[in-house]
């Protein structure tokens, strides 16, 4: 087996991490399977050569989150070519809310049964492992053409609220986007999983429990004012829902130790 990392087509480049092809082959090659993190939201590709070197494509699948270690059985005649997606992308490029694609993966077949059938066709003939990413990268480039305005809604507030997780940011949001508060909120939960608060929320808890953890300020009060929380009390109600322990808790005795 070889394989390889490629960067993804620059017109999609704002939602795929990475690309990587893995090629069955007689010559030496690598033994073992690259590294990576099998968690990323993923467009898995596998094709087949049948005994008269004619080409079979045996899945083209959608996984929100982990690749099952099947998919990485690698013999002579296999080629995959897996596209790892940034977060939140997936769903807005494919027009498939977060949550179906969280509880299982999604055959493009089932997706979209014509545009899927086309797509085998065309790899089908593919000379060559190039010629198929070149498939697979117009697949995407037009799902992104038809799906952009969701896309760019998506990618500028998780991207925003991660950055700046203060309770006024969904207002600014509203406003740079030019959206009502409605659709937004729809928007959102359906590509994203959750709601934008309820996000905002997890955001501003992971930068406050940062600063804790590395001891980044003099006092607790610092940290709650300076990641948005309204006072110190709304600062450790937080961190106690979030870790079942108050901050002083955690700073004494780490994650082990529940508050009773």
């Amino acid at each position: 087996m070889k394989y390889w990392y490629q960067k993804p087509h620059q017109s999609i480049a704002e939602y795929v991490r990475t690309v990587l092809i893995l090629e069955g082959c007689s010559q030496p090659g690598a033994a073992e399977l690259p590294i990576f993190t099998n968690g990323m939201p993923a467009l898995l590709c596998r094709t087949e050569k049948d005994g008269t070197g004619s080409e079979n494509i045996e899945q083209l699948t959608l996984f929100g989150k982990c690749t099952p270690p099947g998919c990485w059985a690698i013999n002579d005649h296999t080629t995959v070519v897996i596209y790892f997606f940034k977060p939140f992308a997936l769903a807005g490029l494919f027009n498939i809310p977060a949550k179906t694609l969280l509880e299982k993966p999604v055959d493009l077949h089932n997706w979209n049964a014509h545009t899927t059938n086309a797509l085998k066709t065309q790899l089908n003939y593919a000379a060559s492992t190039e010629r198929k990413v070149a498939i697979l990268d117009n697949l995407l480039i037009c799902q992104l053409q038809q799906h952009k305005r969701t896309c760019e809604i998506i990618k500028y507030a998780t991207d925003k609220i991660m950055c700046e997780p203060d309770p006024e940011i969904l207002s600014v949001i509203l406003q740079k986007l030019s959206i009502n508060e409605r659709s937004f909120q729809r928007i959102f939960k359906k590509y994203v999983g959750i709601s934008a608060n309820q996000y905002r929320r997890i955001c501003q808890f992971q930068l406050s429990f940062t600063q804790v953890r590395t001891k980044q300020f003099d006092k607790l009060t610092d940290v709650a004012y300076e990641n948005g929380f309204a006072d110190q009390s709304h600062f450790i109600r937080s961190f106690r829902e979030f870790t079942s322990i108050t901050p002083n808790i955690y700073l004494r005795n780490g994650l082990t130790e529940k508050d009773p």
